[in-house]
């Protein structure tokens, strides 16, 4: 599973990782983050924003970011709920409150109880408490005599990154249009132009080779492109005299092409034939 991440700017990849395929997006976040951070630290550089899909969000990748000061913009996976339905979380207890019925209280029983493959608080009322309650078959079912909630243990991660999109909605949707538009047609150009669609070797070793070629070859076509007006012309009158070893240059690589496209005239007079054959 390759990684990449890609400057907003001028889309040029300026991180790239492979990992196993059996982990998710949002394992390899702080992985990739770490690789920019310190490639951007040798150019006396910094990591500013960090957009990414839904697929990257973790309380993990969340922490981190917060905790090495990066402003991510990271949409909350599924699963995540802001509120719960008839129930109000009194923060200065820790406990939920239900809001309809008995009024019972969902007190912390564990904090660290594995759901799946997610470790979450685990919040619970009493049975006596539920047990005569209108709501009872609605609310727990027809078997479970008192109700039961889990949050996340990095819930608090997941509520301030919720906020932060509503609060600054129309900005954010704007980023996201942003990195659809700048992250994607790089993705595809490395899977169907640069042999990304598949990886044919055996070790991550090899894979992390692979992509980063890839990466490395698409970022040279990008800087062979790149054309800045304003500084070519200062260079040229500059340096009028670098303008004739350039015109030299563009002469002898166009000689050059020319005897490669009439091999026998060229084999005659260079000794590494080999090589082109």
């Amino acid at each position: 599973m390759g990684q990449i991440s890609v400057d907003n700017a001028n889309h040029v990849i300026t991180g790239a990782i492979a990992d196993f395929a059996d982990k998710r997006d949002s394992q390899c976040l702080e992985k990739i983050c770490q690789q920019v951070k310190e490639s951007f630290e040798e150019n006396n550089l910094k990591i500013n924003q960090v957009v990414t899909d839904t697929g990257y969000s973790s309380g993990e990748s969340l922490k981190y970011c917060e905790e090495n000061g990066i402003d991510a913009y990271i949409p909350n996976f599924g699963r995540y709920k802001p509120e719960r339905e008839g129930f109000a979380y009194n923060k200065k207890l820790d406990r939920y409150e239900c809001q309809q019925g008995n009024k019972a209280v969902l007190t912390l029983q564990n904090a660290n109880v594995k759901n799946g493959e997610h470790t979450v608080r685990r919040y619970s009322s009493s049975k006596k408490k539920c047990v005569n309650c209108t709501f009872l078959e609605k609310c727990c079912g027809k078997s479970t005599k008192y109700k039961k909630l889990d949050d996340s243990i990095h819930k608090e991660y997941y509520d301030r990154m919720h906020q932060k999109l509503l609060d600054e909605k129309e900005y954010s949707k704007r980023l996201f249009r942003s990195r659809s538009s700048t992250v994607e047609p790089v993705l595809g150009t490395l899977i169907n132009q640069l042999a990304m669609k598949r990886v044919n070797t055996r070790g991550i070793a090899l894979a992390t080779k692979h992509v980063l070629m890839a990466s490395l070859t698409y970022n040279l076509k990008k800087y062979l492109k790149f054309n800045n007006k304003r500084y070519a012309a200062n260079f040229m009158v500059k340096f009028p005299e670098i303008r004739a070893i350039i015109d030299n240059s563009v002469t002898f690589l166009s000689m050059f092409i020319f005897h490669l496209q009439n091999r026998s005239c060229f084999q005659k007079h260079m000794l590494i034939k080999p090589i082109f054959c």
